[in-house]
């Protein structure tokens, strides 16, 4: 699969007509660690003006210029769900280096004051539609804490462990979903180098 995979420019790819506007909410409760701005998760950067935006718009750190969370990237998210609007960050996170296989490549649904936005209508929605394409794990995100969402617990055991699940019925299943998800690994990887990997939200 090359890297120009469909994927790829699903989740890389920008909506025209979509801005951050006076969103700010991935610079307060997002990470930052590079060589010109450090900051702890939900911490304001120091830099935001609020209700304005970056102070230094022009000269930000280009982990700034680069990471977009998928309201910014996914057509199909209603426009209701940027995220300060919604108490909702969701984002594709994608890692360099091998790490529990379901977080290699992942979507990040974080909850950013109270999970019990995970209810509300169209947050749940999205979420749905995202397991319905069953591509990617997704996973919730809340306090600095997470849980898998989706493959769910039955199918994961299947898929990470085949010879000794005990839900030998979605083997066969798990097997093939596992083949579908390594194949998109590297391609996804490859998209994501061209992003500043340092403002990472799990």
């Amino acid at each position: 699969m090359s890297s120009n995979t469909p994927i790829t420019g699903k989740y890389f790819a920008l909506v025209p007509e979509r801005q951050c506007g006076e969103c700010m909410i991935c610079c307060e409760y997002l990470p930052i660690s590079c060589a010109t701005l450090k900051k702890p998760a939900e911490t304001l950067c120091p830099h935001c003006i609020v209700n304005q935006g970056c102070s230094i718009y022009e000269q930000r750190a280009n982990v700034c210029r680069t990471w977009h969370c998928l309201w910014r990237r996914d057509a199909a998210m209603p426009d209701e769900l940027r995220p300060d609007r919604s108490g909702i960050i969701f984002s594709l996170v994608v890692h360099e280096e091998p790490r529990y296989l379901f977080e290699d490549a992942h979507i990040t649904c974080m909850a950013v004051k109270t999970k019990a936005v995970f209810e509300s209508p169209l947050v749940a929605a999205t979420i749905k539609r995202y397991i319905a394409e069953g591509i990617l794990p997704v996973w919730h995100s809340f306090g600095g804490g997470k849980t898998l969402v989706w493959p769910e617990e039955e199918l994961a055991d299947a898929i990470l462990n085949p010879a000794t699940t005990r839900f030998a019925e979605l083997v066969e299943q798990g097997k093939a979903w596992r083949e579908r998800y390594e194949s998109l690994i590297e391609p996804l990887q490859v998209a994501n180098a061209r992003f500043d990997s340092r403002f990472i939200p799990d």
